[in-house]
């Protein structure tokens, strides 16, 4: 069928040739008359007729198939065209159908929502009617008991008091309304004056019963009981009476107490404890590390985390409001017995130095904040969720009071916080407390529904994250923050407000660097006065004596300022009297006084970071501190004594004293710590690209940078004088010495002395910049020296008339001199000095050679009038006419030099 039904046949093409993607008509034509250009191929002539009546029959065969083709397609368009008006005569119905419903939901929603907001209101008012009816009965049952005391009967209130712990509850509340009545009719008839009467005495009967079985029930460690007393005395006047029996018999504050009267006072002889006097020593040495915490301090507050942990766990089962309970507790504990302990410790630390002030300050707040942020994650992970339950619960109906009876739960958790954070021994009074708050199987009945709602959130009770899920809270805010959170940030704050409040601390803190400054720079000082002059060296002793008066007093024990007994110091080397100008060079700036000044800098920017609680307040005190530090590193140490070194350098009639290239060894080495300090202990904490960091970098960079320009001055001013040294020596040369007789042979084999001495200086040099220069600047240093050498020998050697036997002398001389410059590591500067032992050969040849060595050897690149005027110092040029017959120039000429 599909080979009958394709047209392809009815063309004589291949089947399917209409089916392709492309369609050629060239290749259409080629495929019809395939067989008719084979045929003409084979009868080699071309007939036109069977193509032409090929074509027609094609053309007869498309232009039927067109026609049939446009009659199928205009069938299927009527077809389309019938079904898609059907298709939207569906949908206008359907469309019409979907309105009619929605019409008929729209009215029954009105009609619903109708009816609810009938049963809304019927329900408010049935609400109204029900709370009216109790508002009623309990007006009508106050004025009874109202009358009955005005009477003096007190049967139904003694009645309620012997029902049981409801009934105390309702006597509370009773009797809080009936003293709300006697203050608002305070001017009432007399008539009503007995009842007052017996109402104020009733009240003051029933809060003394509900104390006295609170207190009885603590030291029975009746939990059970002291809840009823708790919720019936919160009911009665809002438990401020129970709060304050409960903290007033509260075993930390009784132990305090006479902790404190056994010592005699906090402010007496015996207030700082026994671990006082151990607490601070070492506290005043500033080359001693701070000393840890006191002791006491940190057994106190060991103390203070284990009997918060303890406690929840009893006012959570006891009080109505716990939260409450226990920040009259915390304030408690903080205001009086840590504020005192505090304020003891300070005052001992602050008569001792201000630098032992300022350790046992920071150390205190370090305690301290630990003790906080272990109480704040208590807090957060026990105390406010369970609080949270209990608030979920009273808005759900159920009772909160039972949730804080069950047992477990926030007990537990307590509990085991404690276990995690507590470092120290527990008392045996709060050991009892804590067994008095086992599981207290009487949990009332009414409580069940309560307990189911918030089942699911019981096992979870210590984690904040699930408790804010229960009651629709996001995880984000307030996630790891308690509701104690701000409190004991305020506490903490309240504690060292005093100390660190305003400019308090850094005003101490800089006067205290200041002092330790000048007390590590004491040796530099007395250094430079023993190598001033008499009267300078009187001025800076006596404000070396000041100083030191000064520093001893703010505690810069063990004798100061890094000089150490090995020599190092900055007051070794000196010369006595001053006489030696040079001096000391070596010792002027040392690593050892520049650690202790950045050391001591460091332990004052750790002390504002953690004393200064604002970020901003912080970096404004480190940059304060480390402007100081760079105003007294630069302007009071390193200035001073580079300027002594370029002052040393200026006598020239002195041999240059090369231990100022250690003095700028040792400078670049501050440098360079001082970097890494910027690093260390500066930018972490005044973080990078805003005001105060541009301000210290530009500061920084300021003292950086000309240190490096005196350095530069320094090593400049070295390196001039090195070369006029050298120039000098060279003038020590005699006109003799060239002329040796024959039988010298120590010049022979030594060369002359101011080559001897010249070349011993040389190798000082190397080995001082060796020593001291890197890599770059040793090469351009010795550089110069050695070009000013060549230079100064070029001239030198066309001074003197040299004999056949000081031909010898002074090729040795040269040789020496290349040697010692072969050391410095400089090939041009080797280059230049193998030519000026060329040189020397010209006195070492005999006339008859010497046309071929100015010729041929290296020497003939030089300039001519070079070459002349070092033949002319042969003692044989005149009497040979050397120069006439072997350089052939008359007279004199230009300047030496290397002919391009």
């Amino acid at each position: 069928m599909a080979r009958q039904s394709d047209p392809s046949r009815e063309f004589g093409l291949p089947e399917g040739y209409f089916a392709q993607d492309a369609f050629l008509p060239d290749e259409f034509i080629e495929e019809i008359s395939r067989s008719d250009l084979e045929f003409a191929k084979r009868n080699a002539s071309f007939e036109p007729k069977p193509f032409i009546r090929t074509f027609e029959r094609a053309l007869d065969r498309l232009q039927a198939a067109q026609t049939a083709l446009s009659a199928e397609i205009a069938q299927r368009e009527r077809s389309a065209n019938a079904s898609a008006e059907d298709h939207r005569r569906k949908m206008a119905r359907l469309k019409q159908t979907f309105a009619t419903v929605g019409s008929s939901f729209e009215q029954l929603e009105t009609q619903i929502s109708e009816v609810s907001s009938n049963t809304i209101r019927i329900g408010e008012q049935l609400d109204t009617v029900a709370n009216e009816k109790d508002r009623a009965v309990a007006i009508k049952e106050l004025v009874e008991i109202y009358a009955e005391l005005n009477e003096g009967n007190a049967r139904r209130l003694d009645a309620l008091m012997e029902s049981g712990p409801e009934g105390m509850v309702k006597v509370a509340h009773t009797l809080r309304r009936l003293n709300t009545i006697v203050v608002d009719n305070e001017y009432s008839a007399p008539a009503d004056s007995a009842a007052k009467r017996q109402i104020e005495v009733y009240s003051e009967g029933f809060e003394k019963t509900m104390l006295g079985m609170f207190e009885t029930a603590y030291r029975d460690g009746d939990v059970h009981s002291m809840s009823t007393a708790a919720r019936t005395l919160d009911a009665f006047n809002g438990g401020v009476s129970v709060v304050k029996a409960y903290i007033n018999q509260h075993p930390f504050f009784l132990s305090s107490m006479m902790d404190h009267q056994a010592r005699g006072g906090a402010g007496g002889p015996e207030g700082a404890g026994a671990e006082g006097p151990a607490a601070l020593d070492g506290a005043s040495d500033i080359n001693r590390l701070p000393p840890p915490p006191d002791a006491r301090l940190a057994r106190l507050y060991a103390d203070t985390r284990a009997i918060m942990f303890k406690d929840w766990s009893i006012v959570s089962k006891v009080f109505p409001r716990p939260i409450e309970i226990m920040q009259q507790l915390l304030k408690r504990v903080f205001e009086q017995t840590i504020q005192s302990y505090l304020e003891t410790l300070f005052a001992r630390a602050e008569g001792e130095s201000k630098l032992a002030f300022l350790r046992v300050l920071a150390s205190a707040h370090l305690e301290t904040r630990r003790l906080v942020e272990d109480l704040q994650k208590f807090d957060a992970e026990t105390i406010t969720p369970a609080v949270v339950v209990l608030e979920s619960a009273r808005r759900s109906g159920g009772s909160a009071q039972g949730l804080l009876d069950m047992a477990g739960d926030a007990q537990t958790a307590a509990a085991q916080f404690s276990r995690r954070h507590s470092h120290s021994a527990k008392s045996p009074d709060a050991g009892a407390d804590q067994a008095a708050i086992d599981d207290d199987p009487d949990d009332p009945d009414d409580e069940a529904a309560a307990r189911d709602r918030l089942g699911a959130a019981r096992s979870g009770v210590g984690s904040a994250v699930a408790i804010s899920v229960l009651i629709g809270r996001s995880e984000g805010a307030g996630a790891g923050v308690g509701l104690l959170h701000g409190f004991l940030e305020r506490c903490c704050d309240d504690l060292f407000e005093a100390y660190i409040a305003g400019s308090n601390y850094i005003n101490a803190e800089q006067a205290h660097l200041a002092a330790a400054f000048r007390q590590a720079l004491v040796p530099f000082v007395r250094a430079r006065s023993e190598r001033q002059g008499p009267s300078r060296s009187r001025a800076l002793l006596g404000m070396l004596s000041s100083v030191t008066g000064s520093s001893n007093s703010a505690g810069g024990g063990g004798g100061g300022g890094g000089g150490g007994g090995d020599g190092s110091g900055p007051g070794s080397g000196a010369a006595p009297g001053g006489t030696d100008s040079a001096a000391g060079l070596e010792s002027s700036i040392t690593a050892d006084v520049t650690r202790m000044l950045l050391q001591a800098h460091a332990e004052a920017v750790a002390r504002a970071v953690e004393l200064e609680s604002d970020a901003a307040a912080g970096a404004d005190s480190v940059a304060a501190l480390t402007s100081q530090l760079l105003s007294a590193l630069g302007g009071d140490y390193m200035f001073p004594a580079l300027d002594d070194v370029q002052e040393s350098l200026q006598d020239l009639r002195q041999e240059p004293d090369l231990r100022a290239f250690d003095a700028v060894r040792t400078a670049n080495m501050v440098v360079r710590l001082v970097q890494v300090h910027f690093q260390r202990a500066i930018v972490p904490f005044v973080g990078n690209g805003n005001y105060i960091y541009r301000d210290i970098v530009t500061e920084k960079n300021r003292l950086m940078s000309r240190v490096e320009a005196s350095l530069n001055v320094i090593v400049n001013k070295l390196a001039g004088a090195c070369t006029q040294w050298i120039g000098g020596l060279l003038g020590k040369q005699r006109k003799g010495d060239f002329r040796p007789a024959e039988d010298d042979f120590t010049a022979f084999e030594m060369g002359t002395q101011p080559c001897r001495q010249c070349t011993e200086f040389l190798h000082r040099i190397e080995q001082a910049c060796r020593r001291a220069l890197g890599p770059e600047n040793q090469e351009r240093v010795l550089g110069d020296i050695g070009n000013a050498l060549h230079r100064m020998l070029m001239e030198h050697l066309r001074r003197y008339v040299v004999s056949v036997a000081g031909g010898l002398v002074l090729a040795k001389d040269v040789s020496r001199y290349r040697e010692a410059v072969s050391a410095f590591g400089i090939p041009a500067l080797n280059a230049k000095f193998a030519v000026l032992q060329d040189i020397s050969n010209i006195f070492l040849v005999q006339p008859s050679a010497l046309k071929s060595l100015l010729d041929e050897g290296p020497l003939s690149r030089l300039d001519r009038s070079t070459l002349q005027a070092f033949v002319q110092m042969r003692e044989d040029s005149r009497s040979s006419s050397l120069v006439s017959k072997l350089i052939g120039i008359s007279g004199s000429s230009g300047g030496g030099g290397v002919r391009n």
